[in-house]
């Protein structure tokens, strides 16, 4: 029976299981069995209908061992890391030598004053340098900022030049610095000339050996001369790009030794104050002695002379008594 708070039908059949034996229950599974069977049996049959199915064509796959497939994951590995190192190699190339050789840089940069600075420059060649050089230093400090580093204003767009033109403008500047042979390599060459056995001798030629001399020393003259030129020109290229790059640096070197040689003097002054103390104290303890000296002894005389006063005083006080005295005994 279903008890008053039945409220899950728990007991929905009208009878309680508590007291049940195992026929029961199992009397009452078959008869719900049976009551489920004839409820499907009640519904209606389902229509004939068509159905036609297409399966995929199965294709035979190709199993891969672990083996092969640890390795290809590792080949895919090495690959992408190749890849990315290339990649890596490659944006480190195009970057500028600064950022390619770790130089020191500037920590505070004022880009307008820069690029300012670098427009001054009335030497065509000289000024396309100085332009190049602000720009890629405004594009370094901006695209890669320092640790504490202070940029002022915003870097002009730099041109994006091709691979092929880096490598030809590399090898066209390498042509153009090549050492040029000094005296003594022209010397070893002509020397090496003149020896050689396939050459005529040079008694032949004894009377332009002079004039041959002479022109030898003019061609290593000149030379020596161009090389002498040309080291100065590159010296003095390479001074303008030093004053550009470190010109702060100088500023803010002459600034702190300013600053040092100020704090040395404050310094000198301030341990000299001490030995000026010490001094006008010592001078101090001498000038008081010497006063309390000469206090002492004022107060010694002024002592004695007012016991001489009062001596006197007395003697003279005794003496006019002894006068009055002896007044009063003549009238009598």
């Amino acid at each position: 029976m279903r008890t008053p708070r039945d409220s899950f039908a728990l007991n929905e059949d009208g009878t309680s299981q508590v007291g049940a034996t195992p026929r029961d229950v199992k009397m009452r599974e078959l008869a719900v069995r049976n009551q489920l069977k004839q409820g499907l049996a009640s519904l209606p049959k389902p229509k004939d209908v068509e159905w036609e199915l297409e399966l995929p064509e199965e294709q035979q796959e190709v199993v891969k061992t672990d083996d092969e497939l640890r390795e290809d994951a590792s080949r895919r590995d090495r690959r992408d890391r190749e890849t990315r190192e290339a990649l890596e190699a490659l944006d480190q190339k195009r970057r500028s030598q600064v950022m390619q050789k770790n130089l020191p840089r500037p920590a505070s940069i004022n880009i307008s004053a820069l690029v300012s600075l670098a427009s001054k420059i009335a030497d065509g060649p000289e000024g396309l340098i100085a332009a190049e050089a602000a720009k890629l230093i405004a594009n370094d400090a901006t695209k890669f900022p320092q640790a504490g580093g202070k940029v002022k204003g915003s870097a002009p767009p730099l041109d994006v030049i091709g691979d092929s033109d880096l490598a030809a403008a590399r090898q066209a500047i390498a042509a153009e610095t090549a050492e040029i042979p000094g005296l003594e390599q022209v010397q070893q060459h002509f020397e090496s000339r003149s020896s050689s056995s396939l050459l005529l001798g040079l008694g032949c030629y004894d009377d332009d050996e002079e004039r041959h001399q002479e022109t030898v020393m003019r061609a290593a003259f000149d030379t020596v001369q161009d090389s002498i030129i040309a080291s100065a020109d590159r010296g003095t290229k390479l001074e303008t790009k030093l004053k550009l790059h470190l010109g702060g640096y100088v500023k803010r070197q002459a600034l702190l030794r300013e600053k040092i040689n100020g704090a040395h003097e404050a310094l000198e002054k301030a341990n000299n104050a001490p030995n000026g103390f010490k001094t006008l104290a010592i001078s101090e303890e001498v000038a008081i002695s010497r006063r309390l000296e000469a206090l002492r002894e004022e107060v010694s005389f002024v002592s004695r002379r007012e016991r001489e006063a009062q001596e006197m005083y007395r003697r003279t006080k005794d003496e006019l008594d002894t006068l009055r005295g002896d007044g009063a005994n003549g009238v009598h």
